[in-house]
């Protein structure tokens, strides 16, 4: 008790001390006090896998390969960051990739067996192997038509396909399912991102081997649209630049969507309506296609305007099935094989049964479908 009573004596005798140390001060004591060298406060750390005074961005891109046609895709909706991957002989592939506004176009070929090299629209990369890792060096024009230099290595993490990148800027893990990371945007634009995502996507495809099956010869072209938020005119859009089919729609009203169909150069305006509940109709010209449910599943139904075409029209009847309980379904029929989801439209055609304006028009139709049953998260939503 005793020491108790003597600690509050002392801590209320230094106070009133203080106090009067503080009431003596003068104002020159004050100014003293300001021209103290005191130290500044700690700068705070930058987060795991980033360097200070570096402005990084997040990438998380989606990968898909489809080995059977030697094609790659990884995309980040977000970031507005697109690469695409086609083999077109051995040793080649044709290259396609989108940075915020921007489509690019490239080649990519193989080298000395174990080689690449990109080049086209202001990109010349060279990757070289040793031991299973990539060296990647080069450069990417990028915004403000700025020439920037890029030295970095792809690590080999735990297969052929999977890397890391570390240091330097930028920061990715890679595997054939994803790609994220950060990159400082300062160093790296979005479009070298994209050239340096094409050239793994080569990679992948060299390092898996395509499967041994006959279906790729019941077909002649290749479908793989991606659906993705629009820009400007369009609400939602969709495009393979690879069979040169676009497809655009904008929200006019409730239920009602202007389309937009380009294919090859043949480019068609029309209207896509949702007035009755489990009917989408698409009027452009000469075609009247429709979508109908029928517990859970559709029925594609009409005809679309082709030149060339017996009579100017081709007749569609084809059942479009769900797959499972999100938004998915599949077309199967003679001549025509496709899968769909939230992120696109894919398969194989006969184009001589089913041309590619019939693939278009059934992807307007979808798309409407997708935007007027939004799912949360999906970016083919986003513009609803």
């Amino acid at each position: 008790m005793k020491k108790t009573i003597f600690f509050a004596l002392t801590l209320s005798i230094g106070a009133n001390l203080y106090a009067v140390e503080l009431n003596r001060m003068t104002a020159a004591d004050i100014k003293g006090l300001s021209a103290l060298d005191l130290p500044a406060p700690a700068a705070a750390k930058a987060a795991p896998g980033q360097e200070a005074g570096r402005a990084y961005q997040h990438v998380w891109m989606y990968v898909r390969n489809n080995p059977s046609w030697q094609e790659a895709e990884a995309n980040d909706y977000s970031a507005r960051i697109e690469a695409r991957v086609r083999k077109v002989f051995d040793g080649q592939y044709d290259v396609s990739i989108r940075a915020g506004m921007k489509s690019e176009w490239g080649t990519i070929r193989k080298i000395f067996d174990r080689d690449f090299q990109l080049s086209g629209s202001g990109m010349y990369l060279s990757m070289s192997e040793w031991g299973g890792n990539y060296n990647i060096s080069g450069s990417v024009t990028g915004e403000n038509n700025q020439n920037k230099y890029i030295n970095l290595t792809l690590y080999k993490r735990f297969d052929e396909t999977s890397f890391s990148v570390t240091g330097g800027g930028i920061y990715l893990n890679i595997d054939k399912n994803s790609i994220n990371g950060n990159f400082d945007d300062q160093q790296y634009s979005k479009k070298a991102i994209a050239a340096l995502v094409s050239l793994v996507l080569a990679v992948q495809l060299e390092k898996t081997p395509a499967p041994k099956t006959d279906k790729a010869a019941r077909y002649n072209q290749r479908i793989w649209l991606t659906m993705r938020p629009g820009f400007g005119w369009n609400t939602v859009e969709a495009s393979d630049p690879f069979s040169r089919i676009e497809v655009g729609l904008r929200k006019i009203f409730d239920g009602e969507y202007d389309a937009e169909m380009e294919v090859d150069n043949d480019r068609e305006f029309g209207r896509v309506s949702h007035f009755f509940t489990h009917r989408y109709e698409l009027s452009a010209g000469r075609t009247d296609l429709k979508l109908e449910e029928w517990a859970g599943d559709y029925t594609v139904e009409g005809e679309v305007a082709v030149d060339g075409a017996a009579g100017g029209v081709v007749h569609v009847r084809l059942e479009m099935r769900k797959r499972f309980s999100d938004f998915s379904f599949y077309i199967r029929e003679t001549g025509i094989y496709l899968t769909i989801d939230e992120h696109g439209i894919n398969g194989e055609v006969d184009t001589k049964v089913y041309p590619k304006k019939v693939v278009a028009a059934i992807t307007a139709l979808v798309m409407a479908l997708r935007q007027e049953n939004p799912a949360p998260g999906n970016p083919a939503s986003a513009g609803k």
